[in-house]
């Protein structure tokens, strides 16, 4: 059992049960069990059945695990239960095959490819928001879910999906994150072997996705786009430096899935957040307006996004406070001292952006919803205590994606509407493998001086 090599070691979370400690809080209420963390500085101790898993609570170990001492470690045991999902893509390969997968893949985030990204997904987002209609209360998750599984799928494949594909996609990977996300936590690992209805929805679900990705992936082998090239055009023609050699069917499925899954569920919640922070902060997204409206005229493209410093606060607070990230594990491979303790070989490691985000050792009044926070020449905040995108080996390759689609959205749906709460509704954080808000409607409300951005 792995354990902490020293007499004195981390303290361990409150509320263990016997046998399966922690897991039934890792369950049932994920998000409010981990923000509690922010109690203690660096290490504390949380088991997820018997042995013990060490969160990492301060930025100074999260930053030695990612990125100083990174060759230490390994992805942990969530990341292996997520290879039966996500194979072998970039969210769950490790070492030389990882090098060469990123290596192949970086020319498609580009930024001259994320120009052209942020065309496709400007164009998308006022298509979207144009459908509203003065008053209507929308389920703003699951638009924001309709939204950028409509972005990442243009991006990806250059075109609409068939409708029937696009159904299957939009209806199976809530339902792939979620049965992923209880069999990562379930300490027994005997969970997923029992034929519960989850079980059989998740199977369902995953071939589903197989089924429609593999078609996709034929179907484009037999003729790339003339024009600009996808995201799925580049994969299939991206050669090694060194062998020459192309990706198979099956590494590009790996890579498109993990795509897929990361580019719908994270985005969509990251966006659900935002608004919702700014339906409970009038004056802060009056500001918000203020720079979009004196700036509308200009064509969207990756240094336009750049030209808006208080939108891109907005989405950096947005990000830290309500940060659609799950949990991140790691696995020493040799022994390992961190703040103080001594592991051995095979110790456990987990943190959370949420932990890192709302430490108030870091962060001052931590879940207030400040982007002042982020002006020039306010206090930087310490190595590792804002990752919304990971850090080291491991960085999310498409944060510039990510940041362009924000941007876009955001600036899409917030010069033409206000989104509003409605009155005495509920808003809770849901946790399933991704971070996102559960029960937001909210009431479109048109901006003072009506449609804008060269609509009137």
């Amino acid at each position: 059992m792995a354990t902490a090599a020293r007499l004195t070691a981390p303290p361990t979370a409150p509320g263990r049960l016997p046998l399966i400690g922690h897991a039934l809080e890792m369950w049932r209420r994920p998000l409010e069990f981990l923000d509690s963390l922010t109690a203690y500085d660096q290490i504390v101790a949380v088991y997820l059945g018997p042995t013990p898993t060490y969160v990492l609570a301060g930025p100074e170990v999260v930053d030695r695990v990612l990125v100083a001492d990174a060759g230490h470690f390994a992805k942990g045991r969530s990341f292996e239960k997520l290879r039966d999902y996500l194979g072998e893509g970039l969210a769950t390969s490790e070492g030389p095959f990882h090098l060469r997968q990123r290596r192949l893949m970086q020319p498609a985030f580009h930024h001259r490819q994320i120009d052209h990204y942020a065309r496709a997904m400007a164009r998308l987002a006022d298509e979207r928001v144009a459908s509203w209609q003065a008053g209507q209360v929308v389920d703003v998750p699951q638009e924001m879910v309709d939204l950028s599984l409509a972005i990442v799928t243009s991006t990806l494949f250059s075109t609409a999906l068939d409708e029937h594909i696009a159904a299957d996609i939009r209806h199976d990977v809530p339902v792939v994150l979620r049965g992923v996300y209880n069999r990562a936590i379930d300490p027994t690992g005997l969970w997923q072997k029992l034929p519960t209805p989850g079980n059989r929805r998740l199977a369902a679900a995953h071939n589903r996705l197989r089924r429609a990705i593999d078609h996709l992936i034929r179907t484009r082998r037999t003729g790339l786009p003339a024009e600009q090239p996808d995201l799925l055009s580049m994969l299939l023609q991206a050669q090694d430096a060194d062998s020459g050699n192309t990706m198979t069917d099956q590494q590009v499925y790996d890579e498109l899935i993990t795509l897929l899954v990361a580019g719908t569920e994270t985005a969509a919640g990251g966006l659900a957040w935002l608004f919702h922070e700014l339906g409970q902060h009038p004056a802060i997204d009056r500001e918000l307006y203020e720079e979009l409206r004196t700036k509308s005229g200009e064509a969207p493209s990756f240094e336009h996004l750049s030209h808006l410093p208080y939108t891109r606060r907005v989405v950096d607070e947005a990000l830290r406070v309500r940060n659609p990230g799950g949990v991140t594990m790691r696995r020493a491979t040799t022994e390992v001292e961190l703040a103080g303790y001594r592991f051995p070989p095979g110790a456990e490691f987990m943190f959370s952006t949420l932990v890192l985000h709302r430490n108030p050792h870091h962060f001052h009044d931590p879940l207030r919803f400040n982007p002042d926070r982020w002006l020039p020449g306010q206090k930087a905040a310490p190595r590792g205590a804002f990752l919304p995108f990971g850090a080291g080996r491991h960085r999310c390759i498409g944060e510039s994606f990510a940041r362009a689609e924000m941007t876009t959205v955001v600036a899409a749906l917030a010069r033409r509407w206000r989104l509003e709460p409605l009155p005495g509704a509920q808003v809770r954080g849901v946790m399933t493998s991704t971070n996102h808000p559960a029960n937001l409607l909210m009431r479109v409300t048109p901006r003072e001086g009506g449609r804008i951005g060269g609509t009137d």
